[in-house]
């Protein structure tokens, strides 16, 4: 569920706005406001994850009002000016939807908020450091750390572990460990392949090298991959 408020001085656009986070069911919204300082109330007794701001307002502009913030939720900017585009993009604004706004434009920025906010609170989550898979009626416990890659056949997965030179062949296809795996450690880049980041030894937008082991990447899953390592590039 995102939490979300509304700012912006003109009653159709919150109306407009209000309408479509109703038709959205993992969207919350926590009020609507015709003015920054109004909402500073809500900001600072809720837990609010997501605002719609408004940028061009008579008191204080969206931009300077988000600045103002000391806890910042994410923000999308809502604005008739393009020319403010860039100035929303160096606060990090999840999105920027230039007015007048389509619903399929404002669901696909919920969408983006929502997968954020999910994977946030997958990390702030406590987890686990193993897991427990039937193997042939028996429980093995696996350490997450022992994983090096997991390899998909349709309804089965071949988990490729440090310790051991036979991998382990599961009653489970690969969607199953994608779910279940965090994706800041493990990532997939082919449809029959999920790999251990901490395990790559050397990548490339064709192939990922894990010891003496190839794993191809694919069309699909390449650009996710590559603007990832992107991050750690020096």
């Amino acid at each position: 569920m995102v939490n979300c408020i509304l700012i912006d001085d003109e009653p159709l656009a919150l109306q407009l706005l209000e309408g479509y986070i109703a038709k959205i069911p993992f969207m919350n919204l926590l009020g609507q406001f015709d003015s920054p300082m109004q909402a500073f109330t809500v900001l600072e007794k809720e837990q609010v994850d997501l605002i719609f701001l408004d940028i061009k307002m008579p008191d204080i502009t969206g931009i300077d009002f988000y600045r103002s913030l000391t806890r910042k939720p994410q923000v999308i900017f809502t604005t008739a000016y393009s020319e403010y585009a860039i100035n929303g993009f160096e606060l990090k604004a999840m999105d920027y939807l230039l007015k007048p706004i389509s619903f399929e434009k404002f669901m696909n920025a919920c969408l983006r908020v929502n997968s954020f906010v999910e994977l946030q609170a997958k990390k702030e989550a406590p987890q686990n450091d193993f897991f427990f898979i039937n193997v042939s009626h028996k429980m093995h416990k696996i350490f997450i750390d022992d994983i090096v890659y997991l390899e998909g056949y349709k309804d089965y997965t071949k988990l490729h572990l440090k310790s051991s030179n036979n991998p382990l062949l599961v009653l489970h296809n690969l969607k199953y460990f994608e779910d279940m795996l965090d994706p800041q450690r493990f990532v997939r880049v082919h449809r029959s392949y999920i790999i251990s980041l901490n395990k790559v030894t050397v990548a490339s937008r064709k192939a990922v090298s894990i010891g003496n082991v190839e794993v191809p990447v694919s069309d699909n899953y390449r650009e996710p991959f590559m603007t990832y390592i992107a991050q750690y590039l020096r």
